[in-house]
């Protein structure tokens, strides 16, 4: 029982990482294009394609991050099939495939943002799968409890 907490703890820190990560980029990421455009010698027009996809995708990412977290603090209190979960699954998801949108468009100027988006996708669909199979699972205690209900009246 403790196994699966202490793994659900290193999630929530990890998730504390990436916000805090989140926020750095957010603050570091026109001074960091900027001189790696200056430094390696790229085209002038891939400061503002980069922070014109970013920015977008940020907070997209933070409602994901946020989502997550809110779902993590839910299995440590020992909610882990609800509706509440169903939900926080569905926004992580959605997120993710906007964030898939937006850097797809974007990969037409800058290739690089396709493994972005093939990445987010993927996040999405797992996020989404993981979210239908929690439905099924939940439906499924439903029912058992109302035919228990029905048994006993």
């Amino acid at each position: 029982m403790n196994e699966y907490k202490r793994a659900v703890r290193i999630a929530l820190y990890l998730i504390y990482a990436f916000a805090v990560l989140l926020v750095l980029v957010a603050i570091g990421l026109p001074f960091g294009v900027t001189w790696y455009v200056e430094g390696k010698g790229r085209d002038q027009t891939l400061p503002a394609t980069v922070m014109l996809t970013c920015y977008p995708c940020m907070p997209f990412v933070g409602i994901a991050l946020l989502s997550l977290r809110k779902l993590l603090n839910n299995v440590l209190s020992g909610l882990i099939l609800g509706d509440k979960n169903i939900s926080l699954l569905r926004s992580a998801a959605l997120s993710s495939f906007a964030v898939t949108a937006i850097t797809a468009a974007a990969g037409r100027l800058y290739k690089p943002f396709f493994i972005v988006a093939v990445c987010a996708a993927a996040c999405g669909i797992t996020f989404y799968t993981v979210k239908s199979i929690f439905g099924v699972m939940l439906g499924a205690e439903r029912d058992k409890e109302a035919k228990d209900i029905e048994e006993t009246l």
